[in-house]
């Protein structure tokens, strides 16, 4: 008699977690990934030109890779912006009586770390290119590393097709909590948002060099 009342008050116990919160945060978490992969898509467009005009001089491909930056750099401020909105949302949850639990910690640390890899491989491609233009004697040229630059650019654009779907899905598939996690949620997306802060950094001194660059052609 007393396991069926046990498994009762246990699946009492369980809460939804909220679907809206959940929302919130893929949301402005997508956004970086799709504008990392349209930077990519920019980049790719911009190699294909160069291949046609092979006389385009050293600053003036800078200047194609900063002009490519900006989706991703702007997403990124997106993000930064809708990532205060998750924390605000989190904040409030915390003090409201809500039927729904908040996502739990594990959700902001792998939704966070997954919307930087379009981005990421975008950056990396980048960096190839320039250290090829910076240092054309040491580097091997940009032909022997073409294939490589344009991988990382594919991988950025699938990757974040492949980041929208699974956000989406991990948004609006039903899970459960035990209990209302309290402060692990908001210090994971306080965390999450550091880390968001710090690429913008790094992608805007980036941004900076590129378009500034006053390298000999």
């Amino acid at each position: 008699m007393e396991s069926p009342l046990m498994n009762t008050s246990e699946k009492q116990s369980k809460l939804k977690t909220s679907i809206s919160t959940r929302l919130i945060a893929a949301l402005a978490y997508i956004i970086p990934a799709i504008g990392g992969a349209l930077s990519s898509y920019m980049l790719i467009i911009m190699l294909q030109l160069l291949r046609q005009n092979e006389t385009a001089g050293i600053q003036a491909v800078m200047q194609s890779m900063s002009e490519a930056m900006i989706p991703a750099l702007g997403s990124l401020y997106l993000g930064i912006i809708g990532g205060f909105v998750v924390i605000i949302v989190l904040i409030v949850r915390m003090f409201m009586q809500t039927e729904t639990a908040s996502p739990s910690s594990w959700f902001f640390i792998f939704c966070g770390f997954l919307f930087l890899v379009p981005a990421g491989l975008f950056f990396e491609a980048e960096s190839m290119i320039i250290e090829v233009l910076i240092a054309p004697m040491v580097s091997t040229g940009i032909g022997e590393v073409a294939s490589t630059i344009s991988l990382f650019l594919i991988l950025s654009i699938v990757s974040a097709f492949l980041v929208f779907i699974i956000m989406l899905a991990m948004s609006v598939i039903p899970f459960s909590a035990r209990s209302k996690p309290k402060w692990s949620p908001l210090i994971t997306a306080t965390a999450i948002e550091f880390l968001l802060i710090a690429t913008v950094v790094v992608f805007q001194l980036r941004f900076l060099w590129l378009y500034q660059a006053n390298l000999p052609e």
